[in-house]
């Protein structure tokens, strides 16, 4: 549930947890330990940090975590090429983060990454209806495109998670289906309790995550797949490999994404994003708007990848 702190008025979200690992709910230990102060100061670090513990009075099961208030990465709509390949590179860095610290998140897929939308929405918007404003008088108002105010993307929700010792070379954990059920691996009913490595499923949920909401689809997703991301889909192919052990590893999906990054031209990267939904009125409405901020942008040298300057860009690979 959603709460106001007093001390600055910031909004935020209530979760009751469980107090103690129970044998399969490890979410109130990784969660502090992802938002202890030492990780906090990582930048690849794109968990939802935990403001606070709070203790139920005579509950000794649960207690109640404080985390800032976010909004779906997807609630608001992609203005260019740039700001998708700023989204993937984040959500990318921050799976990363997770498995660098030995750390399965389980149900990494489309409801559980989201933005902070603080500067893009300066008058707030409601906790659950996104799209209205927090009293519910009017429409939510979005003063700025995300090239103008770049978000930051987190991942939340890690009631699935599980994080191994260092020392556990080859890491298994009984198979718990997340909120996509379409891994191949889990399609055997017979077979879906079986303990396997999930880091490779971690893979296919993000793969998965840009297959649907941009690259190619699905029937039902009224958003429709998104034009000029064709060149990701060699990557996403390789994220979704029916053969688990085939999947490439956060660390080379992190490299692939930057040298697709490094390959696109900066007239690609400051094109307008299209939705395969989209009518001609739609394509009207917003086309001159985007140009005028276009041009905007080129004059004020604005990056055209929101956290990545050009010469970012160039120098951006960790990964030896």
């Amino acid at each position: 549930m959603d709460a106001i702190r007093l001390k600055d008025k910031k909004p935020v979200m209530l979760k009751q947890v469980y107090k103690h690992n129970n044998g399969f709910d490890q979410e109130l230990a990784i969660s502090q330990y992802v938002s202890s102060p030492d990780l906090l100061k990582d930048p690849d670090n794109h968990c939802i940090p935990i403001y606070e513990v709070l203790d139920i009075p005579g509950d000794s099961e649960y207690v109640i975590i404080v985390m800032p208030l976010l909004h779906p990465f997807n609630a608001t709509r992609f203005d260019t090429i740039g700001e998708c390949l700023d989204f993937f590179h984040q959500i990318f860095k921050g799976l990363q983060f997770l498995h660098k610290h030995h750390i399965a998140h389980r149900n990494c897929t489309q409801n559980n990454v989201m933005m902070d939308p603080s500067e893009i929405y300066p008058d707030g918007f409601h906790p659950v209806k996104y799209n209205m404003s927090r009293d519910l008088a009017g429409p939510a108002f979005q003063k700025y495109t995300r090239t103008q105010r770049p978000p930051k993307y987190y991942w939340i929700d890690f009631g699935l998670s599980v994080q191994f010792k260092e020392s556990d070379k080859f890491p298994q954990a009984m198979s718990i289906r997340g909120g996509d059920k379409s891994p191949p691996e889990f399609r055997d009913m017979a077979q879906l309790h079986t303990r396997r490595n999930p880091f490779p499923t971690d893979i296919y949920y993000l793969g998965n995550l840009i297959r649907i909401h941009f690259t190619e689809g699905r029937g039902n997703d009224i958003e429709g797949f998104k034009f000029g991301l064709s060149f990701m889909k060699p990557l996403v192919a390789a994220m979704v490999h029916e053969d688990m052990s085939k999947r490439p590893t956060i660390d080379q999906c992190v490299v692939h994404l930057e040298d697709i990054i490094q390959a696109q031209s900066t007239c690609t990267l400051r094109a307008q994003v299209w939705h395969s939904t989209d009518s001609i009125f739609g394509f009207l409405y917003r086309f001159f708007p985007h140009w005028a901020r276009r041009i905007t942008y080129i004059l004020t040298q604005t990056p055209a990848i929101p956290h990545l300057t050009p010469e970012r860009r160039r120098h951006n690979h960790s990964i030896p």
